[in-house]
């Protein structure tokens, strides 16, 4: 799994390698600030990319003394760093179209040039955001979600770019400018997107309700198991980390109330995807008790 995730942050970082000499030769030699903006993205796409092949590289490392339950959250670190650059690139372009607005704006030298290297860059980045979409949703990578952004919007800003092109060959050259700050917006807009993802998993955010739902129905389905309660979770990457205290009858002996819960432990574990951690912590239940103990929801009891 290591090994498919780090090829495919690699294989991202050498499309941007592509993607930012074939720009920036693009917008040198037509004077483009649309393509001049897409170099810029696709430079600190290259960052990114490198910041999701260190984050995975480092998530992959086991547990050790300072870090207790694994090094997951340094994906969702390196995706929050993604952000960060992707907003800084997004106000640097702003930044630049003003003072192209304000010193003049020139006409662009061989636009039909600079729209074939955009459709060919276009190309490049369908094809690198399909496969790192994929390996991130097999995976559930946040580094590689963030780096499959990275690209999916680089098509939509270039076909910005595109249409700026466009307009300025039939004499309305501030479209390129346009063209740039559209750029700008959408890379804005992504960047609170996937920031807010990233931010919100740091803070320990609980597994989807779904997730839940399947270790309740898993719990529930042990014949011995009278209920539950405090069934809950966190997100460490993307990992999911559960702990639950189920009720057991009180007459039980320690050895079949330990089995029991090593036994929900590890189905728990192969059937709910990406749970790496449980633990069941056992509570005696009475006759009294049983039937309220039935039905306890997340957190509650």
């Amino acid at each position: 799994m290591a090994s498919e995730k780090l090829g495919a942050a690699l294989f991202s970082i050498g499309a941007n390698v592509f993607l930012i000499a074939l720009k920036l030769t693009v917008a040198a030699y037509t004077g483009s600030l649309g393509i001049l903006a897409e170099a810029a993205h696709s430079f600190f796409d290259l960052l990114a990319s490198i910041l999701a092949y260190v984050g995975i590289k480092k998530a992959e490392e086991p547990p050790d003394e300072t870090h207790h339950y694994g090094h997951e959250k340094f994906e969702n670190v390196s995706s929050l760093l993604q952000t960060a650059l992707i907003a800084i690139t997004s106000l640097v372009i702003i930044y630049e179209a003003y003072n192209k607005l304000t010193s003049g704006i020139h006409a662009i030298n061989e636009g039909a040039i600079g729209m074939a290297a955009m459709l060919i860059a276009i190309a490049i980045d369908y094809a690198v955001s399909r496969k790192l979409h994929a390996t991130a949703d097999q995976h559930g990578s946040p580094a590689l979600e963030a780096d499959a952004y990275h690209f999916t919007t680089d098509i939509l800003s270039t076909l910005a770019v595109i249409a700026g092109l466009a307009f300025a060959a039939f004499g309305y050259p501030i479209a390129d400018v346009v063209a740039a700050v559209v750029v700008a917006l959408v890379m804005l807009q992504l960047s609170y997107k996937l920031g807010m993802k990233a931010i919100l998993v740091i803070m320990d955010r609980s597994p989807d309700l779904e997730t839940m739902e399947r270790v309740a129905r898993i719990i529930t389905s042990h014949p011995k198991v009278k209920g539950y309660h405090s069934l809950r979770g966190r997100m460490a990457g993307n990992m999911a980390l559960i702990d639950v205290a189920i009720h057991l009858p009180s007459h039980m002996k320690l050895d079949d109330a330990h089995a029991i819960a090593e036994e929900l432990e590890e189905r728990i574990k192969a059937e709910v995807p990406f749970v790496k951690e449980v633990v069941v912590h056992v509570e005696p239940t009475s006759a009294h008790d049983e039937k309220e103990a039935i039905g306890k929801v997340f957190g509650q009891g």
